[in-house]
């Protein structure tokens, strides 16, 4: 086998896996399992997900039927959660909502390499909220969502913060993450979160490598054969 050969097979695989991580992924949302006074509970695939506030939590809104999911997406062209590198948008009716000025502690049963963080209907027109965080993260996508678009479109602060009016988007923390502690201020009548981590983890892009050295050695082995 040429060297010529092994090139352009080794650029293929290549191709291959840059378009791969180009493409959004598919998350496993939170599935909430319950929200109670001042904590909520949860699983995430395999992860356990506790949240403690120092006001209460809601589970979903104070207005509308309690199956309404609010995690829509009306505008095909401004997708608030499937915009950026998410395949699938948060579950119906799984939300962790808030209508006062509260520090909320997340805490993971094991570390999360990939966190996302789902933000719904934060802030209004007329009243900015503004979360702030204790770890950086970056926006992987907002837009239209249930009750519109954001006025400012987000604006990062100094401290790790956001400010919002009429936020639906995603967050994307892409450190290790075991807890995560945010404040947000001040009240408002209802917004809400939820959490999702990347189903298929990197080292995927590995084994497709893999596969395709596999591939290249098998047909080394074919043309020794032949010759």
């Amino acid at each position: 086998m040429t060297s010529k050969f092994i090139i352009r097979s080794l650029v293929a695989v290549a191709s291959c896996l840059f378009i791969g991580n180009a493409l959004a992924v598919p998350v496993t949302w939170t599935d909430w399992t319950s929200v109670i006074g001042t904590t909520a509970t949860g699983s995430m695939g395999g992860v356990l997900v506790n949240v403690s506030g120092t006001t209460n939590l809601n589970g979903v809104s104070q207005t509308g039927a309690p199956d309404t999911n609010y995690w829509t997406q009306p505008n095909a062209a401004d997708e608030p959660y499937t915009g950026g590198t998410i395949d699938n948008a948060p579950t119906a009716n799984e939300q962790v909502g808030l209508n006062s000025a509260n520090t909320v502690t997340v805490t993971f049963s094991s570390a999360v390499n990939t966190l996302y963080m789902a933000l719904l209907s934060v802030g209004q027109p007329s009243l900015a909220v503004t979360y702030d965080f204790d770890q950086s993260f970056s926006i992987d996508s907002e837009g239209q969502g249930f009750w519109g678009n954001d006025a400012t479109d987000g604006i990062l602060g100094a401290n790790d913060t956001l400010t919002m009016r009429e936020f639906h988007g995603v967050l994307l923390f892409d450190a290790p993450v075991t807890t995560l502690t945010f404040t947000t201020a001040p009240g408002e009548n209802w917004h809400a979160f939820t959490f999702a981590t990347a189903d298929v983890p990197e080292p995927s892009a590995l084994a497709l490598l893999g596969i395709g050295l596999l591939g290249l050695g098998l047909m080394r082995r074919r043309n020794a054969r032949v010759q």
